[in-house]
C-alpha cells in the first residue's frame, strides 16, 4: 500500500498494478517488466531449497517497496535489477 492505493506485481503478464482503496479502480501503472519469464521461455524446476540437510537456493523472486518519496522499488527477478517507478507529476 502506498498512499490511497494497493499496488501488486503481475509476474506473469509482467505489469504493476494499482487498486484504489477509496473507487475500487484498477489499472495498469507499468508494462512488460523483468518479472517472471520471457516469453516463450519454457519454466524448469525449481530447485531444492534444501538438500540432504544442506541450504540450497532459494526461489527467485519479486518484490515491490514503496519509498518514502512517493517511488516504488521493484526487484525484478527476470534480471535481478531494481527498478525504482516515479510517479507521474
Amino acid at each position: 500500500m502506498h498512499g490511497e492505493a494497493l499496488f501488486t506485481v503481475d509476474v506473469e503478464h509482467r505489469r504493476l498494478w494499482s487498486v484504489s482503496l477509496t473507487t475500487g479502480e484498477c489499472r495498469v501503472e507499468a508494462e512488460e517488466l523483468a518479472v517472471g519469464l520471457p516469453r516463450g521461455v519454457e519454466r524448469l524446476p525449481e530447485p531444492a531449497l534444501f538438500a540432504h540437510g544442506v541450504p540450497g537456493l532459494a526461489p527467485r523472486f519479486a518484490g515491490l517497496a514503496a519509498a518514502p518519496d512517493g517511488s516504488l522499488l521493484l526487484s525484478s527477478n527476470g534480471e535481478g535489477t531494481v527498478l525504482r517507478l516515479a510517479p507521474n507529476p
